[in-house]
């Protein structure tokens, strides 16, 4: 095939118009960045970044075009779901739906047809029980990730069981279970929990970490951990103490790590893959108070869990936590969803989220228009596009077995609704 090819008197003008354009793109960037008016310093040897309440830039809407939808009320056996717990791509935009409860991944083209399922309920070769996530090896195998007892199931694409892979072993052989998981930028990053009952000091001690693993089972570094300890003595649960960070990870397209630990603190901890803190953003943020609608559901949940222990007194807080969730888009930017951005809004609005540019400084909020409810949904962010998991919460809920929850309305089968990402829904701008 012949290609035509510019000579180079044909490309001057359009690289020099490129390049003006480009100019002013530059310039326009960098009168937004001054106006920004945090601070950056040296703290303990890492760079903080502290931003003020408000964003440099202007905030913006953004209605998002509805792409396809499947799930919901219908009779499609192809679109009927228990709980979809994680949402990839794959290299050619096919669409991976993990389902915990029905134990196998759907997978669907870009455009939302039902092309295939892969795994299934057991304990041999391609089947797992209870997985809690999935990601793409470097080889372009789908990992499975089953929580308890942890586990990394291998398929090929087309559903062929490829073994197991391997996971870090206790140091004391203990019981070990697998969160989360996610690879990107050369880094394969696990949520771990390991449990273990004294005896003799009549305590149950958890410890939940990230880490960075490589294909044989290594533990490469440890970003970040947890621990909680229950004295069967005098048991109690709080749901600030047991707030984990559990779904407030991300890994960046860079490998680097950016974690939420505090439950009442606006703060991000960016890791470099080998585990060193390199930066923490911060921003001015007021404390909100929660509703007693949610306050009411916690009670009900932690005291599910809690009726397993005799004697536990369980603590809700009064107060929400700061951050709910963290997405790291492709292009460096982070979007934030905090207390505020996830409540109160109006009908036809999936959340006003905090966006701030790859240096971690505030430029302004986003609030994206569509179908979606940011505390009851599940939202995933891939490449160009948001996909919202309807009624996650109660089924997730449900799934374990939790009872009592009284909701205002009888909740809508699960869904699955892609939508396409622009403009302001992409870049940090």
């Amino acid at each position: 095939m012949t290609r035509f090819i510019p000579s180079i008197s044909t490309r001057a003008p359009r690289i020099a118009a490129m390049l003006a354009v480009l100019a002013c793109v530059l310039v326009a960037a960098a009168a937004q960045a001054a106006d920004w008016k945090g601070k950056v310093e040296t703290v303990d040897g890492v760079k903080t970044v502290t931003n003020p309440a408000t964003g440099f830039a202007a905030p913006a809407t953004q209605k998002l075009p509805e792409l396809w939808r499947v799930g919901g009320d219908t009779d499609d056996e192809d679109e009927f779901f228990g709980v979809i717990s994680d949402i990839d791509i794959d290299a050619n935009g096919d669409v991976y739906l993990l389902d915990s409860q029905l134990n196998e991944v759907k997978v669907y083209s870009k455009e939302g047809e039902f092309i295939r399922s892969i795994g299934r309920e057991g304990e041999g070769p391609g089947e797992f029980r209870g997985a809690v996530a999935m990601y793409f090896t470097p080889d372009d195998k789908v990992a499975v990730l089953q929580t308890m007892p942890g586990k990394i199931v291998l398929l090929t694409r087309d559903g062929t069981p490829a073994g197991d892979g391997v996971l870090p072993k206790p140091e004391d052989n203990g019981f070990q279970i697998l969160q989360g998981g996610e690879a990107r930028g050369g880094n394969t990053v696990l949520f771990l929990a390991r449990t273990k009952f004294d005896q003799a000091a009549n305590k149950w001690s958890r410890r939940g970490f990230l880490a960075s693993v490589d294909n044989s089972g290594k533990l490469l570094c440890e970003y970040t951990s947890k621990d909680n300890t229950i004295n069967m003595s005098d048991a109690e649960m709080s749901d600030v103490a047991w707030d984990t960070f559990e779904r407030r990870w991300e890994v960046g397209q860079d490998g680097k790590v950016y974690t939420c630990n505090s439950y009442d603190d606006y703060v991000i901890n960016v890791y470099g893959k080998d585990g060193k803190l390199e930066k923490v953003i911060k921003r001015d943020f007021k404390h909100t108070a929660r509703p007693a609608s949610e306050k009411k559901f916690m009670e009900t949940v932690m005291g599910f869990f809690a009726q397993r222990i005799p004697n536990c007194k369980v603590t809700i807080s009064d107060m929400n936590k700061d951050i709910e969730n963290i997405y790291v888009r492709d292009d460096g930017s982070i979007w934030v969803l905090n207390s505020v951005g996830a409540r109160g809004l109006p009908r036809g609005t999936m959340g006003v989220f905090d966006v701030f540019n790859p240096e971690g400084q505030f430029v302004k909020t986003v609030s994206l228009q569509g179908q979606g409810d940011p505390i009851k949904d599940l939202y995933v962010f891939e490449k160009d596009r948001l996909y919202v998991v309807t009624s996650f919460v109660t089924a997730a809920m449900s799934a374990q077995g939790v009872t009592g929850l009284e909701t205002e309305e009888e909740p809508e089968p699960m869904a699955v609704i892609s939508y396409k990402l622009e403009g302001d829904a992409i870049a940090a701008r």
